[in-house]
């Protein structure tokens, strides 16, 4: 990674944000799911099978994947203990376990605040979540397995939310596109991304994201196409024989691995029902979550936005117009 980025990063990283006297969980937008019945899974692979019906209960979840902002705010509260090691691009050789202090260090791939939160684990997931919980009163956790597919797909039964075309992916979230290619070239000296594939378009994005940059799904959800993939309460099973049908979590068993939702900006577009796990003490840099909520808990959020929301939207129209004004990378010719 060129010194500058880093450089940047830190400097971005150094103002404290929203300060006051005593350290406030900053709580998140989030979005009423309402309840319904949906076919989880598809038959693209063993373990996503058998397709069965599920009905969901009505929640709340967050619009955005938790941003490193929100996570500092836990960190800085409860003076929480954050790895000191994150498995992330690092050289020729692809993911490294490389030492830092989050955020910065552990996160070359971060340039800003409003990005989310990784290098964190599972568990720090799950003890961010108790904590706002426990905060605010309201009964904030990790999604369910069958709560985000049924959020994912809105209504949608096709391969991704928004269709089939790949090539329309770069509008919906940010995947290993053309953009990705091209900067994994020029800090890591890899000539391609070929291995796991490049999506056929430029959404002029090269690693991770400010969250909430591009379209949202029908449910008004953003960024659970790509960005970073996203943690869950569900233990790992092989299949969903014996799954539970009314969307709570499946967590009987060892549970060695906790599910893992969504596509990342490493990777190709993940179909609506793509399953995933990782170890709870995993630390990544490609991994990250949003907030699920049980309706009928502590006081409803106000209309207003908030500071929060104010200074995100700054952030991402700066972003929109620093990406306004790059040129569009084209194919390679043949």
């Amino acid at each position: 990674m060129p010194k500058n980025i880093v450089l940047m990063s830190a400097l971005l990283w150094a103002v404290p944000a929203f300060a006051t006297d005593k350290v406030m969980p900053i709580e998140p937008p989030m979005v009423t799911i309402k309840a319904g019945e949906f076919m989880m899974g598809s038959d693209r692979k063993a373990n996503s099978q058998p397709v069965h019906a599920v009905a969901i209960k009505s929640f709340r979840l967050g619009k955005y994947e938790v941003t490193a902002a929100e996570f500092q705010r836990f960190v800085e509260a409860t003076n929480y203990r954050t790895p000191r090691m994150c498995t992330q691009m690092a050289s020729r050789s692809w993911f490294l376990s490389i030492p830092g202090e989050y955020p910065v260090a552990t996160t070359l791939q971060s340039m800003s605040k409003f990005e989310p939160a990784t290098c964190i684990g599972w568990n720090g997931a799950d003890a961010y979540v108790k904590w706002l919980a426990k905060e605010t009163g309201k009964k904030y956790r990790l999604p369910t397995e069958a709560e985000w597919e049924y959020a994912h797909r809105a209504g949608s039964t096709q391969r991704y939310f928004f269709g089939n075309d790949e090539a329309q992916a770069c509008r919906y979230g940010n995947l290993g596109d053309r953009s990705a290619e091209a900067a994994i070239r020029r800090d890591f000296g890899l000539e391609s991304m070929n291995h796991v594939g490049v999506i056929p378009c430029d959404d002029k994005a090269e690693y991770a994201s400010i969250v909430g940059m591009y379209e949202p799904n029908a449910f008004g959800l953003y960024d659970t196409l790509g960005n970073v993939a996203e943690f869950l309460q569900d233990c790992e099973h092989d299949d969903y024989n014996g799954a539970p049908k009314d969307g709570s979590a499946w967590v009987n068993g060892a549970c060695k691995a906790r599910g893992l939702r969504g596509g990342t900006w490493h990777w190709r577009g993940f179909h609506a029902s793509m399953r995933g796990f990782t170890a709870p003490d995993f630390i990544g840099g490609l991994e990250g979550f949003r907030i699920a909520e049980d309706l009928g808990g502590g006081q409803a959020s106000s209309d207003k936005p908030s500071a929060f929301e104010v200074e995100l939207a700054q952030a991402q129209r700066i972003e929109r117009e620093r990406r306004s004004a790059l040129a569009e990378i084209k194919p390679p010719r043949n």
